[in-house]
Protein backbone atom coordinates (compact mmCIF):
# COMPACT_ATOMS: atom_id res chain seq x y z
CA UNK A 1 0.00 0.00 0.00
CA UNK A 2 2.88 2.39 0.79
CA UNK A 3 4.41 1.77 -2.65
CA UNK A 4 1.10 2.47 -4.36
CA UNK A 5 0.65 5.68 -2.38
CA UNK A 6 4.23 6.76 -3.18
CA UNK A 7 3.66 6.17 -6.90
CA UNK A 8 0.41 8.13 -6.82
CA UNK A 9 2.09 11.07 -5.02
CA UNK A 10 4.96 11.09 -7.54
CA UNK A 11 2.52 10.99 -10.46
CA UNK A 12 0.52 13.86 -8.96
CA UNK A 13 3.69 15.91 -8.45
CA UNK A 14 4.80 15.25 -12.03
CA UNK A 15 1.35 16.28 -13.29
CA UNK A 16 1.42 19.45 -11.19
CA UNK A 17 4.72 20.62 -12.67
CA UNK A 18 3.97 19.92 -16.33
CA UNK A 19 3.12 22.66 -18.79
CA UNK A 20 -0.65 23.03 -18.99
CA UNK A 21 -0.82 24.29 -22.57
CA UNK A 22 0.75 21.30 -24.36
CA UNK A 23 -1.57 19.38 -26.67
CA UNK A 24 -1.36 16.44 -29.03
CA UNK A 25 0.53 17.17 -32.25
CA UNK A 26 -2.49 16.51 -34.46
CA UNK A 27 -5.87 14.82 -34.74
CA UNK A 28 -4.23 11.36 -35.01
CA UNK A 29 -1.07 10.30 -33.18
CA UNK A 30 0.80 6.96 -33.43
CA UNK A 31 2.90 5.69 -30.51
CA UNK A 32 5.34 2.78 -30.22
CA UNK A 33 5.98 1.75 -26.63
CA UNK A 34 7.59 -0.69 -24.26
CA UNK A 35 7.15 -1.49 -20.59
CA UNK A 36 6.59 -4.05 -17.87
CA UNK A 37 3.61 -5.64 -16.09
CA UNK A 38 3.52 -7.31 -12.66
CA UNK A 39 0.87 -8.49 -10.16
CA UNK A 40 -0.73 -5.75 -8.07
CA UNK A 41 1.33 -6.70 -4.99
CA UNK A 42 4.51 -5.56 -6.84
CA UNK A 43 6.07 -9.01 -6.34
CA UNK A 44 7.43 -9.08 -9.91
CA UNK A 45 6.66 -12.82 -9.90
CA UNK A 46 5.71 -13.27 -12.66
CA UNK A 47 6.87 -10.29 -14.67
CA UNK A 48 5.84 -9.57 -18.25
CA UNK A 49 7.75 -7.55 -20.83
CA UNK A 50 5.50 -5.46 -23.05
CA UNK A 51 6.04 -4.10 -26.56
CA UNK A 52 3.27 -2.52 -28.53
CA UNK A 53 1.67 0.36 -30.35
CA UNK A 54 -1.41 2.52 -30.13
CA UNK A 55 -3.14 5.21 -32.12
CA UNK A 56 -4.76 8.22 -30.43
CA UNK A 57 -7.67 9.58 -32.42
CA UNK A 58 -8.24 12.97 -30.77
CA UNK A 59 -11.80 14.30 -30.71
CA UNK A 60 -11.89 17.49 -28.66
CA UNK A 61 -10.94 16.70 -25.07
CA UNK A 62 -11.38 12.95 -25.65
CA UNK A 63 -9.43 10.40 -27.60
CA UNK A 64 -10.26 6.91 -28.82
CA UNK A 65 -7.16 4.75 -28.56
CA UNK A 66 -7.03 1.38 -30.30
CA UNK A 67 -3.94 -0.53 -29.20
CA UNK A 68 -2.15 -3.84 -29.54
CA UNK A 69 0.57 -5.12 -27.21
CA UNK A 70 2.74 -8.23 -27.15
CA UNK A 71 3.34 -9.57 -23.63
CA UNK A 72 6.23 -11.92 -22.95
CA UNK A 73 5.81 -14.07 -19.83
CA UNK A 74 9.04 -13.77 -17.78
CA UNK A 75 10.68 -12.26 -20.91
CA UNK A 76 10.21 -15.49 -22.95
CA UNK A 77 8.12 -16.24 -26.03
CA UNK A 78 6.43 -19.26 -24.43
CA UNK A 79 3.68 -18.28 -24.22
CA UNK A 80 3.42 -14.97 -25.99
CA UNK A 81 0.24 -13.04 -25.28
CA UNK A 82 -1.21 -10.65 -27.84
CA UNK A 83 -3.37 -8.01 -26.19
CA UNK A 84 -5.55 -6.00 -28.62
CA UNK A 85 -7.96 -3.49 -27.15
CA UNK A 86 -9.57 -0.09 -27.31
CA UNK A 87 -9.65 2.69 -24.71
CA UNK A 88 -11.56 5.94 -24.32
CA UNK A 89 -9.32 8.61 -22.77
CA UNK A 90 -10.09 12.11 -21.56
CA UNK A 91 -7.33 14.69 -22.00
CA UNK A 92 -6.58 17.49 -19.56
CA UNK A 93 -3.58 19.43 -20.92
CA UNK A 94 -0.67 16.95 -20.76
CA UNK A 95 -2.52 14.51 -18.50
CA UNK A 96 -4.95 11.83 -19.69
CA UNK A 97 -7.12 9.26 -17.94
CA UNK A 98 -9.40 6.61 -19.35
CA UNK A 99 -10.61 3.04 -19.51
CA UNK A 100 -11.51 0.35 -21.98
CA UNK A 101 -11.36 -3.35 -22.74
CA UNK A 102 -8.68 -5.73 -23.99
CA UNK A 103 -8.87 -9.37 -25.12
CA UNK A 104 -5.84 -11.58 -24.37
CA UNK A 105 -4.87 -14.00 -27.16
CA UNK A 106 -2.44 -16.70 -26.00
CA UNK A 107 0.02 -18.05 -28.57
CA UNK A 108 2.69 -20.66 -27.95
CA UNK A 109 3.94 -24.24 -28.37
CA UNK A 110 1.50 -25.17 -31.11
CA UNK A 111 -1.65 -23.86 -29.46
CA UNK A 112 -3.59 -20.63 -29.34
CA UNK A 113 -6.72 -19.54 -27.52
CA UNK A 114 -8.30 -16.38 -26.18
CA UNK A 115 -9.00 -15.45 -22.60
CA UNK A 116 -11.80 -13.44 -21.09
CA UNK A 117 -12.20 -9.75 -21.86
CA UNK A 118 -10.25 -7.67 -19.33
CA UNK A 119 -11.03 -4.17 -18.05
CA UNK A 120 -8.14 -1.71 -18.45
CA UNK A 121 -7.88 1.59 -16.59
CA UNK A 122 -5.02 3.93 -17.46
CA UNK A 123 -3.58 7.35 -16.79
CA UNK A 124 -0.53 9.10 -18.10
CA UNK A 125 1.31 12.08 -19.46
CA UNK A 126 1.94 13.21 -23.03
CA UNK A 127 5.07 15.36 -23.15
CA UNK A 128 6.14 16.46 -26.61
CA UNK A 129 6.49 13.32 -28.71
CA UNK A 130 6.60 11.03 -25.67
CA UNK A 131 3.93 9.23 -23.69
CA UNK A 132 4.26 7.83 -20.16
CA UNK A 133 1.43 5.54 -19.02
CA UNK A 134 0.48 3.64 -15.86
CA UNK A 135 -2.35 1.14 -16.06
CA UNK A 136 -4.22 -1.70 -14.39
CA UNK A 137 -5.61 -4.80 -16.11
CA UNK A 138 -8.27 -6.68 -14.20
CA UNK A 139 -10.64 -9.58 -14.56
CA UNK A 140 -12.12 -8.39 -11.20
CA UNK A 141 -10.70 -11.51 -9.53
CA UNK A 142 -7.06 -10.75 -10.29
CA UNK A 143 -5.25 -7.50 -11.13
CA UNK A 144 -2.03 -6.74 -12.97
CA UNK A 145 -0.41 -3.32 -13.03
CA UNK A 146 2.03 -1.92 -15.54
CA UNK A 147 3.87 1.04 -16.91
CA UNK A 148 4.92 1.96 -20.44
CA UNK A 149 7.05 4.59 -22.11
CA UNK A 150 6.46 5.40 -25.78
CA UNK A 151 7.56 7.61 -28.61
CA UNK A 152 5.02 9.27 -30.88
CA UNK A 153 4.89 10.10 -34.57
Amino acid sequence: MKKTLSIMVCALALFTFTVSSAKAAGPINFYIRGGIITPSDFSFDPIFALAGANIDINIGAASISPECDLLLYNFTFNPAILLPGVLLNFNLANFYIGAGAVLPLFIGSGYSFHGDVLFKANAGLKLGGFKLQAFALTSFSETLIGATFGAGF
